[in-house]
């Protein structure tokens, strides 16, 4: 995971020294052509993290549920955070539940 952020971050500072470039040769106002790069960076910056986070788990709230099952047993193993839950089940054995990292 540490690669593709470097590479985000590279991306975006490359994105936004072609949006310097670009308006400061329009225009030939490189004050404004600072200000939009800027501009830019932050959004990318910004939307690379919400990204990122949903990518890494963060952001988004992760479950496993068992409803309604019957059986001999049953097993949850989750890596990471999250929520398990078993409801309204019936079960002649073992219910284990295992969460990890």
């Amino acid at each position: 995971m540490t690669a593709m952020r470097v590479a985000a971050a590279a991306g975006s500072v490359v994105v936004a020294a072609a949006v310097d470039v670009a308006i400061g040769m329009l225009t030939q106002n490189w004050t404004a052509a600072w200000w939009a790069a800027t501009v830019v960076l932050v959004l990318l910056a910004a939307a690379l993290a919400v990204w990122q986070m949903n990518l890494d788990g963060a952001g988004a709230r992760r479950r496993q549920r068992l409803r309604g099952v019957q059986g001999r047993s049953a097993r949850q193993i989750m890596n990471g955070p999250g929520e398990q839950v078993v409801r309204d089940s019936t079960f002649e054995g073992d219910v284990t539940q295992r969460q990890e990292g």
